[in-house]
């Protein structure tokens, strides 16, 4: 779908308003999830990142056509609400390398608080 197209469903001549988020926020899901499946690949966090990337793209036009346009927390907010769930829920191999990471970096942190705790 086309910038202008997104800016007439969710009715945003006036600008963003947080009454039609829902329904831009939707729009911009399923963009995000049409180009994610226009690569034909299946559990690729590269393929996703890619996604995104185009989607900001798209998602920078439509800031500039509309009065005062979408400012960086609006992104932040629909990437932490929309974005992240999708890719946990569409890249498992992502997030299970990405738990393990992160179970690894909380261990090295629980072993330097013990030692430093060992020191005193």
């Amino acid at each position: 779908m086309k910038p202008k197209e997104i800016i007439e469903q969710a009715n945003l001549f006036k600008g963003f308003n947080k009454k039609n988020q829902g329904v831009f926020f939707q729009i911009m899901s399923d963009e995000l999830l049409a180009a994610y499946d226009s690569y034909g690949v299946k559990d690729s966090d590269r393929h996703f990142d890619a996604a995104v990337k185009t989607l900001r793209s798209k998602w920078d036009g439509i800031s500039k056509k509309i009065p005062y346009g979408l400012t960086d927390g609006v992104w932040g907010f629909f990437y932490a609400r929309y974005a992240a769930p999708m890719k946990e829920e569409l890249c498992p191999t992502w997030k299970k390398r990405n738990d393990e990471w992160i179970r690894k970096r909380d261990e090295r942190l629980r072993r330097k608080k013990e030692k430093s705790k060992n020191k005193d």
